[in-house]
């Protein structure tokens, strides 16, 4: 098995993971509200599967400069998103 395969499948495993998590810690199998230090918890999730996918498999670990920005938009648009559904609950 080649390094670059064993790279994406250590990401395809770490964001299965995070996959699990996210639904336990969002009670995806209930109805009621999960509070805001569970919805952060979510979003930290969401950030780092997607910083997993924009690094390994959209191979943007070799053009920093994409990674980061993208990244960076990634974060803003999940930070608004947590606020909104902070004042939410």
């Amino acid at each position: 098995m080649t390094p670059a395969v064993k790279r994406l499948l250590l990401a395809w495993a770490a964001m299965s993971i995070l996959t699990l998590a996210a639904i336990f810690v969002g009670h995806a199998q209930t109805q009621r509200s999960i509070g805001a230090a569970l919805a952060g918890a979510l979003f930290v999730m969401t950030f780092a599967k997607a910083s997993i996918l924009l690094a390994e498999y959209l191979d943007l670990r070799h053009a920093p400069a994409w990674n980061r920005g993208l990244r960076f938009a990634l974060f803003l648009l999940l930070a608004a998103l947590f606020g909104l559904s902070a004042m939410a609950l």
